[in-house]
């Protein structure tokens, strides 16, 4: 049985924190002048949640919790309301990455679509309960389809370019527990 290094895991998850900063860097940089017409895909968004579907031990829910609150502070969206729901979001699909590993590629895309979604729409609720103002629903949807139409190539870039794979039945930590 293949066996996980820690110190492999802690790279991971070091890589994991770089890699969402380097988004939210890239994000940040004035790269226009004028205000766009459309938003980007949220790769925060679909980094995490592949990897929580593929590796949930390289995504530690402080360490998602902590980028996307940093997140939304430099996005200068409402503090802690994305970064809550994307939490949430992760751990349930941490809790299904078991049951998944042995389904087909299609039923991971829809889980993570189906979280994304549910994520979206709680978040336009949130906002409406407490009147504050949100984002034209046309951008936000535009964001949402270019994000789930993303990921597929967010999986293969985690797949061949950071190692980031399934777990295979029967491979063990190095402590010897099941992942």
């Amino acid at each position: 049985m293949a066996e996980q290094p820690p110190a492999r895991v802690w790279v991971m998850r070091s890589l994991y924190i770089g890699l969402s900063l380097s988004i939210i860097f890239l994000h940040l940089l004035p790269l226009a002048t004028s205000p766009s017409r459309w938003f980007a895909p949220d790769l925060l968004m679909a980094f995490t949640f592949a990897w929580a579907m593929r590796r949930p031990e390289y995504v530690p829910v402080i360490s998602v919790g902590f980028i996307i609150l940093l997140a939304d502070f430099l996005f200068q969206r409402p503090p802690g309301l994305l970064a809550g729901l994307i939490v949430v979001g992760a751990e349930t699909l941490r809790a299904r990455s078991v049951a998944n590993r042995d389904m087909p590629y299609l039923v991971e895309w829809m889980s993570v679509a189906g979280v994304m979604i549910t994520i979206i729409f709680a978040e336009r609720l949130f906002l409406a309960i407490f009147f504050v103002p949100a984002p034209s629903l046309s951008l936000v949807l535009i964001q949402l389809a270019m994000t789930i139409a993303l990921y597929p190539l967010v999986v293969m870039i985690s797949h061949f370019l950071f190692n980031v794979r399934r777990s295979a039945p029967g491979e063990v930590d190095a402590l010897g527990h099941k992942l």
